[in-house]
């Protein structure tokens, strides 16, 4: 199975090397949610998926508290979770407070890699063996054009 993309024209002036180029960008046909997983789940396993959507809802649990507990959270063969800040600098350490500089908090995830020990490449365990196809075989073209006249992009 391939990934969806669509070409998508640059029309930003102010990116004066990247201005009328085209570049390929996702296209997603679906979300798969906790449910959903759980239903695979069922499907490629003998675990029930009121048995595999319990375990789920638990990691997502889990995983949490370990974030707030300052860990980091591996799954192996998967990626690892951690917590990243973004704050406004201080001049001194004394007057520094996180209530004032602190900016945001987010989540970040780092997938599991394998390096190629000869050529020193690193893959993302997670796209191992991804392949492409342009969106618009599966769509009617003119429908495609259109909706990108709208965007402001023009489809070749």
């Amino acid at each position: 199975m391939s990934h969806l993309y669509k070409l998508v024209k640059n029309t930003n002036e102010k990116m004066t090397e990247a201005f009328g180029k085209w570049y390929a960008r996702p296209v997603y046909t679906g979300t798969l949610d906790l449910n959903g997983i759980a239903e695979l789940i069922q499907r490629n396993s003998t675990a029930k998926k009121s048995d595999a959507l319990a375990v789920l809802t638990e990691m997502v649990e889990v995983i949490s508290d370990a974030l707030k507990a300052s860990q980091r959270v591996k799954i192996d063969g998967f990626g690892t979770f951690k917590i990243g800040m973004s704050s406004k600098g201080a001049d001194d350490v004394k007057k520094f407070n996180i209530a004032e500089n602190l900016k945001g908090v987010h989540v970040l995830f780092q997938p599991e890699e394998d390096v190629d020990k000869a050529t020193k490449k690193r893959t993302k365990r997670l796209l191992k063996g991804l392949s492409f196809a342009p969106a618009a075989s599966l769509v009617n073209v003119k429908e495609v054009e259109e909706r990108g006249k709208e965007e402001g992009e023009v489809n070749p």
